[in-house]
This record gives structure tokens, C-alpha cells and sequence, in this order.
């Protein structure tokens, strides 16, 4: 359920936030210095020069690890996760930090400090966040240190709740137990504690940090326990029924200044405004960047190389389905001989059609570069699913659920099915089926730091070679 999504980021600890934010700034203010130190300088005369150095890398940090989730306490549960999140903020950084140095500073500092800040810095953070995790764990693994829940009613959306918790234990949750009126019998006996008429006096005997209250609403009751918890500084929550839909992604919205609850069937991130606002500026940046650095020097050889492999354009343009099934012209190198069956037939391993520039520009997915025309117009975007020509769209639309899904948002260059191996053809019916899957679960799980991620795998995978690019 999306409740439980919701709860998990309700519980993010601003203090702990904090503190991990200025634990990081520390780390690279020491590290600077200790650079900086091992340079033969005169301090006072220097150093005001490698102040500013400091204060960008600093900004840079704090703007990068917040985009990258790096102190979201949900990521605490993996080190993996810690890992990858500080690693990608500290590519991110130094891309920004490099960018300085080469352009927009005329001082020229010393190649060896900035690889002693480097190196000193980057491995200073992955240490002690790895040091952190351990000691965070340990610490909310103590019962003194974990809230005391309980939750009213043994209903199907209080026993998700208490897997929830009980999975959740490590990170700072003791279940105290069930109450509900006529049961006969839960799970483990020792979560029965009554009926509602005992909640009150347990919840003070035990010093009870929430109340969850999973029944159908009984108005007076959910007021008086309420005011209850209220009186005696606790956290009462009430968990919405699904209606049976709880294997789903519900999504729920406030309206009326959130006196009307709306359950919707997924989660939709790019519905709000600020979101989407966020992902099209991205996809301006990041499209004119390539169209102004890159195409100038890559255009002029491919477009030789095309034309002198065999007769026919430079590019080659096709119709797909874009956003809510609107067709767009999608541009591409052209890859292939001038054929009949560019518009209804996929290309195959081994594929005639194919020229010999055209294996490497789709080995390397050089051919997809046009496309950043069609994201910076707003007909694509940089990341998301892969557009399919409009027979495609149709027939798979017929016999694939939720196939249409994917096209809440706009079409990608690159996506999440693409990046974990469900590109190029489609053999069989049960491999569309997979990437219309990773293709929702992008959409109902979008984030900035998502979409910068999947761009560095695309990256990696074109470098290392992709079986199924072909």
C-alpha cells in the first residue's frame, strides 16, 4: 500500500538530516586543508585564492546528495544503497567542481591537490557513512531507542501495517499488539491485547509512542481516541482502507484542503507540477548541452559515414507514440538500407537491412542522438519509456495489461527497462510484458536522482556493449 510508503517518508528525522548534511561539509572543509596544506604556499596569500575552490565544492555537495537522496533514512536499511547514492553525489560534484576549475576560474590550481582532495574527500565520506550505518543500526536496535506502536483493528490493512513494523524493527519500531473487539484468534497470540476498551490504559502502562487505528470509521470512537492521544503527547494515525486493493501502489491525494482523501491506483509523481517542472528543465539543460557541445563535432562524421555506406538521408524519421498515445516524429540516424518495412518490422540480430555504420551506431546507441531535438521540443524526454511505432503501440495494447500505462508520461532516449537489460527486440510477448513492468515502475517511482542514475548506467552499458543492442 501507499500508505506505508507515505509512513516511511513521514519518518524521515530533519535532526538526523542535519547532522549527517554538516557531518559532510566537516569531511570536506578537512579534507580541503589537508590538501591544501601539502602545497609549498604561502597560506595567507593563497589561501583567500582557494576559498571560493572550497565554498563551490561545498554548494555543490549539499545540492548534489540532496537530489541523490543521500540522507534519506530509508537508504540506511542497505549499504549498497549508501554506497551508490554517495558515489553518484560525488561524480555529480566533481562534474560541477571540474567545470569550474576549467572554465570559470583563472587561477590554475595544481593537478596533485585537486587528486589529494579528491581522493581524500570521496573516501572520508563512504567511510563514515559506512561507519554511521553500523552504528545507527546498532543504536535503533535498542529497545530504549525504537517507538512502541499498536495498531486497532486485526484488519487486512492493519496486518500490512504490522509487517511493516515488524520488518522495520532495525530501524526504530517495537509492536506492542492488536487491539479489536470478538476476535478469536491473530497470529501469534502475544499481539492480542483486548479489546478497544483496554487501549487507554495500556497505552499508558506501556508509554506507547503511536496509535494506528485500522477499523471501519466509528466517528465518536476515532474522536475520542484522538483526544486521548493528543492529551498524552501521542501519535495517532488512521490507516485507509484499500477497498482489497492493497497488493497495488495506492496513491493518496487531499482535496479541499485535504478533508476529501482520494485513493488513486498508483502512484504518479510527474502529476505534481513542481515535479514535472523539474524533469522538463532537466531535459532542456541537459538536451541543448548535448546539442550545443556534442553534435557539432559528431554530426559531420556520421552523417559522411552514413552516406557513404549507402544511397539514401542522413536521418531517418519514423511516427511513434508519444505522451497519452499522440503520435511524434522520432529522429534517428539512419541504420539501415532505404526498405518497405522500416515502419512495421523490428530489427532482428543479423539484419540485412542493416549497413555496417549502422552496427556500430546501434551497438553504441549513437543512432538514438537526434532524439535530443525531440526532448528539447517536449516531445520526448531524456528519460523514460522507450516510444514504439504506432503498429506496435496498437497491437501490444491488445493483448499486454497496462500497456498503455507508459504512455501517462512522455517517451525516453533511455529508460529503466532499457538500462537492466529489456531493449532492442521484442521475440516474444513475455518480454514486452517486462518492460512495460520496469516502464511502470518507473513512472510510479520517479525521481531526479532516479533519472541522473539511469543515465550513467545507459553510459556504462554503451561503453561494456549491450547484448540485445543490435
Amino acid at each position: 500500500m501507499d500508505f506505508l510508503h507515505k509512513l516511511k517518508r513521514s519518518h524521515y528525522s530533519k535532526s538526523l538530516l542535519t547532522a549527517l548534511l554538516l557531518i559532510d561539509i566537516l569531511i570536506i572543509i578537512v579534507s580541503f586543508r589537508l590538501s591544501f596544506n601539502q602545497l609549498s604556499v604561502d597560506t595567507s596569500e593563497y589561501l583567500p585564492v582557494y576559498q571560493p575552490f572550497l565554498v563551490i565544492t561545498v554548494l555543490l555537495w549539499v545540492v548534489t546528495s540532496l537530489f541523490c537522496d543521500v540522507y534519506q533514512t530509508s537508504n540506511l536499511r542497505k549499504i549498497s544503497t549508501i554506497l551508490i547514492s554517495t558515489l553518484l553525489s560525488s561524480l555529480l560534484s566533481g562534474g560541477g567542481v571540474a567545470i569550474y576549475v576549467l572554465f570559470l576560474q583563472q587561477y590554475q590550481f595544481p593537478s596533485h591537490f585537486l587528486l589529494s582532495f579528491s581522493i581524500i574527500s570521496v573516501a572520508s565520506l563512504i567511510l563514515i557513512k559506512v561507519l554511521l550505518f553500523i552504528g545507527y543500526k546498532r543504536y535503533r536496535s535498542l529497545d530504549k531507542n525504537r517507538k512502541k506502536v499498536i495498531i486497532i483493528g486485526y484488519t487486512d490493512t492493519g496486518k500490512n501495517l504490522y509487517s511493516y513494523f515488524v520488518q522495520e524493527q532495525p530501524l526504530g519500531y517495537k509492536f506492542m499488539g492488536f487491539f479489536d473487539d470478538g476476535l478469536k484468534f491473530v497470529n501469534n497470540e502475544n499481539d492480542y491485547r483486548g479489546n478497544l476498551s483496554r487501549v487507554k490504559q495500556f497505552c499508558l502502562s506501556e508509554n506507547i509512542d503511536e496509535i494506528y487505528y485500522a477499523l471501519p470509521n466509528k466517528v465518536s470512537y476515532v474522536k475520542d481516541i484522538a483526544k486521548f492521544a493528543d492529551d498524552n503527547y501521542i501519535y495517532f494515525g488512521i490507516v485507509q482502507d484499500a477497498g482489497g486493493l492493497d497488493q497495488m501502489s495506492i496513491d493518496t491525494q487531499l482535496y479541499d484542503n485535504g478533508r476529501i482523501p482520494i485513493l488513486s491506483p498508483r502512484r504518479d509523481p510527474l502529476k505534481i507540477f513542481y515535479n514535472r517542472q523539474i524533469k522538463r528543465a532537466f531535459d532542456i539543460a541537459f538536451s541543448f548541452a548535448v546539442i550545443l557541445l556534442l553534435f557539432p563535432f559528431i554530426l559531420p562524421p556520421i552523417a559522411i559515414l552514413i552516406r557513404l555506406d549507402s544511397p539514401g538521408p542522413t536521418f531517418f524519421k519514423q511516427l511513434r507514440s508519444g505522451r497519452n498515445g499522440k503520435p511524434f516524429w522520432c529522429y534517428k540516424f539512419r541504420t539501415m538500407k532505404v526498405n518497405n518495412e522500416a515502419n512495421s518490422k523490428q530489427a532482428e540480430k543479423n539484419d540485412s537491412r542493416i549497413t555496417k555504420i549502422g552496427q556500430f551506431l546501434r551497438k553504441t546507441s549513437l543512432d538514438e542522438l537526434p532524439q535530443f531535438f525531440n526532448v528539447f521540443l517536449g516531445d520526448m524526454s531524456v528519460v523514460g519509456p522507450r516510444p514504439h511505432m504506432l503498429k506496435h503501440t496498437e497491437e501490444y495494447s491488445e493483448i499486454i495489461e497496462n500497456f498503455k500505462v507508459r504512455h501517462f508520461i512522455n517517451s525516453g532516449i533511455t529508460g529503466y527497462a532499457q538500462v537492466n537489460g529489456f531493449r532492442g527486440e521484442t521475440k516474444d510477448d513475455e518480454l514486452m510484458k517486462k518492460r512495460v513492468e520496469y516502464d511502470t515502475w518507473y513512472l510510479e517511482n520517479w525521481s531526479l536522482s532516479l533519472d541522473i542514475r539511469i543515465i550513467f548506467q545507459t553510459v556504462w552499458n554503451a561503453v561494456k556493449g549491450e547484448e540485445n543492442a543490435y
